[in-house]
């Protein structure tokens, strides 16, 4: 497990959606992972590279890397946040995982293509961004792709609006989680507040709250980082499989 330095990796440790309540991840999350894997298969064909070897960076509960697998990609898995990365090593079980701060990445040049989604929205620092960037540059082999799924700053501004959105979700038979979320915008971030209810039987409700900000980015800003980190050819198009449209779908070659 590497050090801890980034906010990312700290709010992937602490925020119980990634930790206590990380069993209802995939029950809150149901973006299909179908059109974001099939455009990421298709670029990799594009570039003769069928069967990629990809490291998936931030890889949550494996859903990804498990539809990438099935189309033929050799698939390793690293995230900050243990207990959604123990999901997903079930789900992909030849997979080599890393515990890991993706600021901190330290596996050499071994991938031909690295997958990140969401995870560059809570770099909040400007030295968060560039090591990053630069990290996931050093896993790629030259000629490689990275490909991003990031929230774009005017549409996740523009949805920050402070209402409530509320799920209850069923982890067991008599168990439930509420799940409300509430997302405000303050000086370029969004600051997001967390409410959790565990219902369980006849015992009492547990409740508990966590507060975090994200800081979405500009294409400008994309372009300028990207580079720096030695990235060139860089495209960046509408969000692909979100429900929302406040995310960018971005391909660099390294």
């Amino acid at each position: 497990m590497s050090p801890v330095t980034s906010h990312s990796a700290r709010v992937s440790r602490t925020r119980p959606f990634y930790a206590r309540h990380a069993g209802a991840y995939d029950l809150v999350v149901t973006d299909p992972v179908e059109p974001w894997v099939e455009a990421v298969h298709e670029r990799l064909k594009r570039a003769r590279r069928p069967g990629a070897s990809v490291l998936d960076a931030g890889c949550g509960t494996g859903r990804h890397a498990a539809a990438l697998t099935a189309l033929g990609h050799h698939v390793d898995l690293a995230d900050a946040a243990g207990d959604l990365l123990r999901q997903a090593a079930t789900r992909c079980p030849r997979a080599r995982t890393f515990h890991t701060d993706l600021c901190a990445l330290d596996l050499g040049p071994d991938y031909q293509a690295v997958t990140c989604r969401g995870v560059l929205n809570d770099m909040i620092a400007d030295a968060d961004r560039d090591a990053v960037l630069r990290s996931l540059a050093t896993s790629l082999c030259p000629g490689g792709l990275l490909f991003l799924d990031i929230r774009e700053e005017h549409g996740s501004r523009d949805r920050a609006d402070a209402t409530p959105e509320r799920q209850t979700v069923q982890l067991a038979p008599g168990t439930d989680l509420d799940f409300t979320s509430t997302v405000t915008w303050h000086a370029g971030l969004l600051h997001v507040h967390e409410q959790y209810t565990l219902r369980a039987g006849q015992e009492p409700a547990q409740e508990s709250t966590y507060d975090f900000v994200m800081r979405p980015w500009t294409e400008d800003e994309l372009v300028r980082r990207l580079s720096a980190a030695g990235f060139h050819d860089v495209e960046i198009k509408p969000g692909v499989g979100r429900k929302t449209p406040d995310r960018l779908f971005v391909i660099a070659a390294c």
